[in-house]
């Protein structure tokens, strides 16, 4: 069942430069255990409201339904020393969330009582109008203490937040990907400065224990692990920090010096829980595991609840059947972003055809699921291109398409969301190579790449804007811009065709 928020906020001044604000929330908790607290942490859910089938089953797994039920029944047992944290990229991945601007999980969040959300790259696709007002609309607090606002300096969001538990004082701070620009729209983050999280935690570090005089110190972040074990090993003073951004499942906690940093995967595969026992402003005892949200956890009817209401808006357009696979369209995360797939390939191939192009680009990280063999339905396309991308057609050297290669495959065999589906061209990579060597041959229509030659370009606006890094295409000339959101344009292809078979062609090839 929905369960109430437990909390309010209150806006604080701060002295730290950089950070204007801070919330102090208040609740009255249980006396109980106030040398301990349970953390409760969740990351990554991307929109992932509803459960979904396990690989390779019919049991269904995860979605904040089935989370739901299990922080409901711990806070029941540990009432007064638990705090529900969420470290980003909850608000957009789903039809549901998305065609609804991520309300329905600042409704979800509120329901199962979330304390904090560090804002997560992704918080930000809606552009920053709506995520302010998805902030004021929650009754928990939207967290980034390396947000800043160009012209002004001032933070957009409040960068810590001062929960009160068993009479003592948990002091919370959140963090943003400094990379955030390139991996959303970068038109939703004009006006934006994403500050170095190192320096700026250490600010925040500093005010939480020696203005506010804070008992525990937590870092939400959202920076990935491995940036987490470099905070931990650059910044002393946080007691734990609860991750997120890589995806990564830490079944068990770890310990960098003396900084305890925790993650739990993705999609509300697993719930968080690490308990903490502290004395004098230092971590005593802890342990931790993730606990999944597994077949046998029922879902919880509140959350139900929000599902079923704004799912009956999108019932009749998302069900609607516009074509069918022959096999089986590979979007799947791990390889969308390293290699070559017939998914990635049909994108490209449509987005060519519609620009009437030389050539196609488009970044694996904008390809976020795959469709199963059999019907096509529009759903499933919403799935596969949630973003609000729009097809646009340039005009580019062959030098910096040769560039655009080299930055897709800079980071393999590391999946990458830069990494590019391509149409029109193929190319040969030597991962062996330094960096931007690595592109040893390019074919355009089985002619060797001209780099001194023009060549029309069809991508979506967000790599054309400079998105995932490819600043060697955001000055380039826009001869074409449909101003059509790129599923459109991918439906009514499926739907003309009426049937796909897309293929493994060797487009892209790895020495």
């Amino acid at each position: 069942m929905l369960r109430m928020p437990r909390r309010s906020s209150l806006r604080l001044p701060i002295l730290v430069a950089v950070m204007m604000i801070v919330c102090a929330a208040s609740v009255c908790v249980a006396a109980a255990g106030e040398n301990e607290v349970i953390i409760l942490y969740m990351n990554d859910i991307h929109g992932r409201l509803e459960s979904f089938k396990a690989p390779d089953s019919d049991a269904l797994i995860g979605g904040v339904i089935k989370l739901a039920t299990l922080v409901e029944d711990i806070v029941g047992e540990k009432a007064g020393n638990v705090i529900i944290l969420n470290a980003g990229d909850s608000l957009h991945g789903t039809n549901i969330v998305n065609l609804f601007e991520g309300t329905p999980m600042v409704e979800a969040l509120k329901a199962i009582g979330v304390d904090a959300m560090a804002i997560g790259n992704h918080e930000f696709n809606y552009g920053q109008s709506v995520l302010l007002k998805r902030a004021e609309e929650a009754s928990f607090t939207f967290l980034s203490a390396n947000t800043i606002q160009t012209d002004s300096r001032r933070a957009l969001f409040p960068g810590a937040v001062i929960l009160p538990v068993g009479g003592k004082r948990i002091g919370i701070f959140g963090l943003t990907p400094i990379d955030t620009p390139t991996v959303t729209h970068p038109k939703n983050v004009e006006g934006l400065e994403f500050l170095d999280p190192i320096r700026v935690s250490s600010w925040m570090v500093s005010y939480l224990r020696n203005q506010e005089k804070v008992d525990l110190v937590i870092g939400l972040t959202h920076i990935g692990c491995d940036d987490d074990r470099l905070l931990a090993s650059k910044v002393p003073g946080i007691d734990v920090i609860v991750g997120g951004h890589s995806h990564t499942r830490l079944d068990q906690p770890e310990m960098v010096g003396n900084t305890i940093i925790v993650q739990s995967g993705e999609h509300a595969e697993s719930l968080g829980s690490l308990e903490v026992s502290y004395e004098n402003g230092t971590v005593t005892d802890y342990a931790g595991a993730l606990i999944p949200c597994g077949p046998e956890v029922v879902e919880d009817s509140g959350i139900g609840e929000i599902i079923r209401t704004y799912n009956k808006e999108l019932e009749a357009k998302l069900s609607e059947v516009i074509g069918e696979a022959a096999d089986v369209l590979d979007g799947e995360r791990a390889n969308v972003r390293t290699k070559e797939t017939n998914l990635g390939n049909l994108v490209a191939d449509v987005m060519r055809e519609a620009g009437a192009a030389d050539i196609a680009l488009t970044n694996g990280g904008g390809l976020r699921a795959s469709i199963n063999a059999g019907p096509i339905t529009v759903g499933d396309i919403f799935n596969v291109l949630p973003f609000d991308n729009t097809l646009v057609v340039l005009e580019v050297i062959g030098a910096d398409i040769k560039a655009a290669l080299e930055r897709s495959v800079s980071e393999y065999p590391n999946q990458l969301g830069a990494f590019l589906h391509v149409s029109g061209l193929s190319f040969e990579f030597d991962p062996a190579k330094a960096l931007g060597e690595r592109v040893v041959s390019v074919s355009v229509d089985n002619k060797p790449l001209d780099e001194k030659k023009v060549y029309t370009v069809a991508t979506n606006d967000f790599v054309a804007a400079g998105g995932d890094g490819y600043d060697m295409l955001k000055d380039c000339k826009v001869i074409f811009s449909s101003g059509e959101m790129l599923r459109d344009v991918f439906a009514k292809y499926i739907e003309q065709l009426d049937k796909v078979s897309p293929g493994i062609e060797g487009r892209i090839v790895a020495k």
